[in-house]
């Protein structure tokens, strides 16, 4: 095999009814309306080096634990990346647990995290509902639209992070741009669209049985603030961390050596800035995977740049780290 290096991404743009022609400020504006830019999907392709056109799924098969860290299964990329671009509202919609979704799509479930980059005034999301639902009630509320009344809407603002578990009724409004990390599954039940049409002039498929079936209507906390380590020779932000992925914003002026991960890799998103990683460029949109154990890796900017750094995590080793710099052991962006 080749000597590892970091791989890059290319975006892959799709288009959705309730995207947007403006994709600022990682992209400029485009022709059709864009709503998620994805990267880590399983056919998306290297577009760098000596193994450049393979697909992420050869590479794991072939390379799984060398790529992505001796705890890897070899299985697929572990990680799907978005942005997302809203110009109008998403669907209500709710993702299933892993038991569910195998047992009924054959698929991993979806458990996702939201980071705002940018929200227009009064820009929110909907988490959850605004009070206890039966299942025949739920049911009802979609059929007859009145969910629009019982939805917990909730404005955002850029820096903040939104943590949806699988099961956690949501939608997504207008005015946003986000970093979404989550399971690498496509899976979703739309459970209320406003009435809209498709391109056709037809109803979107809704999903209500399986949605109401996969709801779990718990409380939800909100957003949640980052975590910023102390010292170090760039900004270092936790933003999250669960079982299925953790991620970090960061952000540098100077050139940093990019630390070593001998059991995972990692994904970066950048977000502004430009310069180089490693030998290759680096631009906003730009997304790279940095294999497990890679060294000698440094980032040098030409100007101030941030990215999104995900993997999935050990959280025992999370939490010794925010130990360590006295955050504590338990910690709200730590979650079982």
């Amino acid at each position: 095999m080749t000597d590892l290096y970091p791989l890059r991404l290319p975006p892959s743009f799709r288009e959705r009814i309730w995207g947007a022609y403006d994709l600022a400020p990682v992209f400029g504006r485009q022709e059709k309306k864009i709503g998620e830019v994805w990267y880590s999907f399983d056919e998306n392709v290297i577009a760098n080096g000596p193994l450049q056109g393979q697909s992420l799924s050869e590479l794991i098969q072939r390379h799984g634990p060398a790529l992505m860290g001796a705890a890897h299964d070899g299985s697929s990329f572990p990680i799907l990346a978005k942005l997302l671009f809203t110009s109008d509202r998403l669907s209500v919609q709710v993702h299933p647990k892993d038991d569910y979704a195998q047992a009924h799509e054959g698929s991993p479930g979806k458990t996702e995290m939201w980071h705002v980059l940018a929200a227009e005034p009064g820009a929110g999301v909907a988490l959850g509902l605004t009070k206890t639902l039966s299942q025949d009630e739920l049911r009802h509320a979609a059929e007859s639209g009145e969910i629009e009344n019982d939805l917990n809407w909730v404005e955002v603002h850029p820096g903040q992070t939104i943590f949806v578990p699988a099961g956690t009724l949501h939608a997504i409004g207008p005015g946003l741009v986000l970093c979404e990390i989550q399971q690498n599954s496509d899976v979703t039940y739309r459970f209320y669209d406003f009435a809209r049409l498709d391109g056709d002039g037809k109803p979107r498929e809704l999903h209500i049985d399986k949605a109401v079936e996969v709801t779990e209507q718990k409380p939800h906390p909100g957003p949640i603030a980052p975590f910023r380590f102390p010292g170090g020779d760039y900004a270092r932000e936790l933003l999250i961390a669960c079982p299925y992925f953790a991620a970090e914003r960061w952000v540098w002026e100077q050139s940093i050596s990019y630390p070593r991960h001998p059991d995972h890799a990692d994904l970066l998103i950048f977000l502004r800035g430009e310069g180089r990683i490693g030998d290759d460029p680096y631009a906003p949109g730009d997304a790279y995977w940095v294999p497990a154990g890679l060294e000698g890796l440094t980032l040098t900017p030409s100007s101030p740049s941030e990215v999104i750094v995900s993997h999935v995590p050990d959280l025992d080793v999370v939490r010794a780290e925010l130990a360590a710099v006295g955050a504590g052991d338990a910690h709200p962006m730590v979650l079982p």
